[in-house]
C-alpha cells in the first residue's frame, strides 16, 4: 500500500483571516504574491475584504480569472500578462477553474513559454521534465473539485477538441485553506453540482485500479458526509456549519483521488461539458449510477460503498443523485441537456481520456459507453 499527499491543511471557520500567517511559511512579509481570484462581484464580497486584510503585509498583485473550464488559450494569455516579475507565492481563491489556472502558472512562470502552442506542448510533457515550481495555496470557494489537494490541472483545448491534464508530481499545493465563509454565498445549483462532483471523485477513487485501503477510507468518509448533509444544506444554504461539513467532504474526496485519479465517469463527462456546456459536476453525476452498476462485479467491498451512499443498489444511488440534480435545476436526461441523438457518437468518440477511462476497474468499450448514453437519452 502506498499513499502520498504533502498538502498542509487548514480547515476551520476563520482560517481565511489567518492566511497572512499561513503564507509566511513560504513568503516573507513584503515579498510578492500573485493572487488569482474568480473575479465578477468577488471584490465586493466579505471574503475579499478579509483576504485583503490578511495579506496587507505583502506586495500583492491580484488577477481576476472569471472563466469556467479554461482553455489553453486563456491560460497562455494570463501567463503572458503576469510573467516578467518574480513571485514567491501564488494564492488561488476560487473554484476548480481558478485553481487549474494557478497550478499551471505555478509550473510555467519560470519557463520560456512564448505562445499557446508552447504552453500546449509544455502541458503535454508535464510529467516528464524537471521544472522550478512556484509554491501555491488553494482557497476553494466551492465544495467539489478537491483541486486544493491534487497535483494536476484540467486545461481544455477546444481547438483540438480535447481535455488536457497538466500533471506534475511535485505540483501539490503548499497549503489548502478551507473556510466555510468562502462558500456560504455559493449559488444553490453550483452547491449541488460541485458536491456531486466530490461524490463522484470519492466513488471513482473507491473503485479505481489504483485504489488502496487509505484512499477507500477517505472515499467512504466523503460519501457519507455528502449523502447525509447535502439535503440539509440544500434546505439551509447559508448554514455555515453545513458548509464546513460539505467543504471537508470535498477535501476528503480530493485526498482520495489525489492518489488514484478518477475513472470512466469523468472521462465520459469531458465531451458533455466541452461540447454541450453541461456543468462539470452535473455531467459527471449523470453517469455515476450506471457505471457503478457496470463496475459492480469489480468493486472492492461493494456493500461498504452502498452503505456509505445509504442505498441498497447502484440503481438507488442513481435515483438519489438524480433527485439532487433536479433540486439544482439540472436535467437528468441527455435530451434535456440539449444533446441530440445524433451527438451521441461524438461523445463516445471523445470519452476515452488517457489515465481516466483506462483507470476503470472493468475495461470500457465503445459499445458500453454508447449503451449507457442511449439509456440516459
Amino acid at each position: 500500500m502506498e499513499f502520498y499527499n504533502p498538502v498542509h491543511i487548514f480547515a476551520d471557520p476563520g482560517a481565511l483571516a489567518d492566511l497572512g500567517r499561513i503564507a509566511s511559511r513560504w513568503a516573507r512579509p513584503g515579498s510578492r504574491i500573485l493572487l488569482i481570484t474568480r473575479g465578477m462581484d468577488f471584490a465586493e464580497s466579505p471574503v475579499h475584504r478579509i483576504l485583503t486584510e490578511a495579506l496587507a503585509l505583502y506586495d500583492v498583485r491580484e488577477e481576476e480569472f472569471a472563466l469556467s473550464n479554461p482553455d489553453v488559450i486563456d491560460i497562455a494569455a494570463l501567463l503572458a500578462k503576469v510573467r516578467g516579475r518574480a513571485y514567491d507565492l501564488i494564492i488561488a481563491v476560487g473554484g476548480g477553474s481558478v485553481m487549474d489556472a494557478a497550478k499551471t502558472l505555478a509550473a510555467a512562470l519560470h519557463t520560456d513559454i512564448a505562445s499557446t502552442d508552447d504552453l500546449r506542448r509544455f502541458i503535454q510533457q508535464g510529467e516528464t521534465r524537471p521544472i522550478p515550481l512556484t509554491p501555491w495555496i488553494g482557497v476553494p470557494t466551492t465544495s467539489g473539485t478537491g483541486s486544493e489537494a491534487t497535483p494536476w490541472a484540467t486545461v481544455w483545448d477546444r481547438e483540438k477538441e480535447c481535455k488536457m491534464s497538466f500533471s506534475h508530481p511535485d505540483n501539490f499545493a503548499a497549503a489548502a485553506v478551507i473556510d466555510p465563509l468562502c462558500t456560504v454565498t455559493c449559488p444553490l445549483s453550483l452547491t449541488i453540482s460541485s458536491a456531486l462532483d466530490a461524490a463522484a471523485h470519492a466513488t471513482e477513487s473507491y473503485w479505481s485500479r489504483r485504489t488502496s485501503e487509505v484512499t477507500r477510507a477517505f472515499s467512504l468518509l466523503a460519501i457519507r458526509l455528502i449523502r447525509t448533509y447535502l439535503p440539509a444544506l440544500v434546505a439551509s444554504p447559508r448554514d455555515e456549519s453545513l458548509r464546513e461539513t460539505i467543504g471537508k467532504a470535498s477535501l476528503y474526496a480530493g485526498l482520495a483521488f489525489s492518489n488514484t485519479k478518477t475513472t470512466v465517469c469523468h472521462s465520459v463527462s469531458y465531451p458533455i461539458t466541452e461540447k454541450f456546456g453541461v456543468p462539470h459536476g452535473a455531467a459527471v453525476a449523470l453517469t455515476l449510477g450506471d457505471f457503478m452498476a457496470y463496475n459492480e462485479r469489480a468493486i472492492p467491498d461493494l456493500p461498504a460503498l452502498l452503505a456509505a451512499w445509504q442505498c441498497e443498489s447502484p440503481a438507488d444511488v442513481k435515483e438519489w443523485i438524480f433527485a439532487m440534480l433536479r433540486e439544482g435545476g439540472f436535467a437528468t436526461t441527455l435530451r434535456g441537456c440539449g444533446i441530440g441523438e445524433e451527438d451521441l457518437p461524438y461523445i463516445t468518440a471523445h470519452a476515452f481520456t488517457k489515465g481516466r477511462a483506462d483507470n476503470n476497474p472493468v475495461p470500457v468499450t465503445e459499445e458500453a459507453v454508447t449503451a449507457i448514453l442511449r439509456a440516459l437519452y
